[in-house]
């Protein structure tokens, strides 16, 4: 298997999975979940700043670290913006 480093984004998405997980949920395996929960706290102060839920910033966390899309807070900040749902954030 390749060094980490060289994969594309997303590409260990699949291994990861967990076959008891839903697809529309993925969670970070066992290993991950401190990490999921770092990311989650960085970026809460912006995310909170922008309308977002603790609860939303931490589902968001585990999912983009169990899908394997990164670990850096600047993707995940822009990740999370795009997926947000504007019933997700407040009115103006």
């Amino acid at each position: 298997m390749p060094d980490d480093e060289t994969l594309p984004v997303g590409a260990l998405e699949e291994e990861k999975q967990d076959p008891a997980t839903s697809p529309s949920r993925p969670q970070p395996s066992e290993a991950e979940v401190e990490s999921a929960r770092l990311l989650a706290n960085d970026a809460r102060p912006t995310l909170q700043k922008e309308g977002m839920s603790y609860d939303t910033i931490r589902r968001l966390a585990d999912e983009f670290i169990a899908r394997d899309l990164g670990e850096g807070l600047p993707e995940f900040l822009d990740w999370a913006r795009a997926r947000t749902q504007p019933e997700e954030r407040p009115s103006d």
